[in-house]
């Protein structure tokens, strides 16, 4: 690590963990003797709005919480680029989720980008709720060479709560992070990003009703699926705002009863009679 001012941005979108990661990040740092300074900034998370936290560390004093360009930026999901984009410089070294951004999202042209597909990989092995653990876990090897040992500690210790009781999640979340540890990231050859959220309308349609389901708006809750009374919701194979699932829906076995707009808590379904 660097005995200066290290700058760092870490962004996605609220849900996914970024203050979580960043207090924990935070908390090993002063662990190891840094001075840091942690700012969060953060909108409505349940709407999936950015979520961004800035951090710096140093040996010697910190002056100004602020700072225009970033030494390190981590984003983990699409819609937080523009937010963050300006801290991105010509030497920045960026770390993404290429399974859900694709490279050439960022205008910037050096040969510091780098990649994890966190929330493929959470998805498939870990287990959703890990991809923060993930990125952590390659953010803290690649580019701060923080011990794996005493930063597992920090994690421990911060999700204790959610740990307690949760053997699963909690052996999940250790194997998540030593895989992250140890993993080469992608640089030249990017996974495809197949867990971005789609920003078109489903729409379907028959003679007496239609359906329209918004993914950017969908978590994937799964809760209008429970209320509908004739099961005609199941999940489907486009993917919301956090990388998840949205209904799909059998249009002619719906009776139009209302249930699935009434009950969403994101407003992202709705079906009308003709």
């Amino acid at each position: 690590m660097k005995n200066d001012i290290t700058k760092i941005v870490l962004a996605g979108e609220g849900g996914q963990g970024i203050q979580t990661i960043a207090k924990i990040l935070s908390s090993a740092l002063l662990y190891a003797g840094y001075n840091v300074s942690y700012i969060p900034q953060f909108g409505p998370e349940q709407r999936g709005t950015p979520s961004v936290s800035f951090i710096q560390f140093s040996k010697s004093n910190i002056p100004y919480p602020k700072f225009d360009t970033a030494d390190i930026v981590m984003i983990l999901r699409r819609r937080a680029i523009k937010t963050v984009e300006t801290y991105i410089g010509t030497r920045t070294s960026v770390l993404f989720d290429s399974s859900t951004i694709a490279r050439s999202k960022f205008s910037v042209n050096n040969s510091r980008i780098f990649a994890i597909p966190a929330t493929k990989l959470a998805e498939e092995e870990f287990g959703s709720k890990n991809q923060n653990i993930l990125a952590l876990g390659a953010l803290a090897k690649n580019f701060l060479d923080y011990p794996k040992n005493a930063l597992w500690q920090e994690i421990a210790i911060n999700l204790a709560k959610k740990f307690d009781g949760n053997k699963e999640l909690a052996e999940k979340s250790k194997a998540a992070f030593d895989f992250a540890y140890e993993f080469q990231l992608e640089n030249r050859k990017f996974t495809k990003p197949e867990y971005d959220t789609s920003e078109n309308l489903i729409l379907k349609r028959n003679a007496e009703r239609i359906a329209v389901i918004v993914p950017k708006y969908c978590k994937g809750c799964g809760i209008c699926i429970l209320k509908c009374p004739v099961k005609a919701l199941s999940f489907g194979k486009t993917l919301g705002v956090y990388g998840t699932p949205t209904p799909d829906i059998d249009i002619d076995k719906c009776i139009a009863c209302g249930n699935c707009f009434r009950f969403c808590p994101d407003c992202a379904i709705k079906v009308e009679k003709k």
